[in-house]
């Protein structure tokens, strides 16, 4: 987690997103693994919560020092309301779990989903003002050169 640090630090810029190789090659595989990584150091970020509602000082006395919290409702309530960040990427089971399931390897899944993304991806539309505007752009550049 070489990117927590800086994440903490909270500085104006994080440079690097899918870059390899000194910045020479550029990955979408990386990018989408990038990308997850900045979210859980974002998630570190935000910190614990300690107000009075999630303190939950009544169900830590009544599971006790090395309990289980997992069945609890409260631990329900806190994944699925953001408390934990759960990664998109990897396997979320144990290591017997992810061999009998013949789940791929985090690279092929990267790989997988970048496939998927750009496959099925469709960008947003331009406002009408900026298509007019690229379009007068192009047409003057299209009279300088002489394509016209």
């Amino acid at each position: 987690m070489n990117g927590l640090l800086p994440v903490l630090a909270w500085p104006d810029i994080l440079v690097g997103p899918a870059l390899l190789g000194g910045s020479m090659v550029l990955s979408f595989e990386q990018l989408l693994i990038d990308v997850e990584v900045f979210r859980m150091c974002k998630r570190a970020r935000q910190g614990i919560a300690t107000d009075e509602e999630r303190w939950l000082e009544e169900v830590i006395r009544v599971i006790g020092p090395a309990g289980n919290f997992l069945s609890e409702k409260s631990t329900v309530q806190g994944v699925r309301g953001g408390e934990w960040r759960v990664s998109q990427l990897g396997a979320h089971d144990t290591f017997e779990g992810w061999v009998a399931a013949e789940r791929p390897r985090l690279l092929e899944e990267a790989r997988q989903k970048v496939a998927q993304i750009l496959a099925t991806h469709q960008p947003l539309p331009l406002p009408a003002e900026v298509e007019r505007e690229l379009d007068r752009i192009e047409k003057r550049a299209r009279e300088v050169s002489g394509a016209l």
